[in-house]
């Protein structure tokens, strides 16, 4: 039985970067904080499309489990 653990090094995080100012390298980190979040959903949405693809294409394979006598 897994029993859920708070991240709170993540909560810190996160909490540290709502409370940057407006300064120039502070909106640069929230810049680069967003570009990497962006990216991160393209790729999730593109692993999303291949699962598609491969769950279509399975329907057209064969058996993977064939039974040697």
């Amino acid at each position: 039985m897994a029993f859920y653990k708070p991240d709170y090094k993540l909560q810190k995080a996160k909490k540290l970067i709502d409370s940057l100012d407006n300064s120039e390298e502070n909106e640069l980190i929230k810049y680069y904080i967003q570009k990497k979040e962006e990216w991160i959903e393209e790729q999730n949405d593109r692993l999303k499309e291949y699962r598609d693809f491969f769950d279509k294409l399975d329907r057209f394979l064969p058996n993977r489990n064939p039974v040697f006598r």
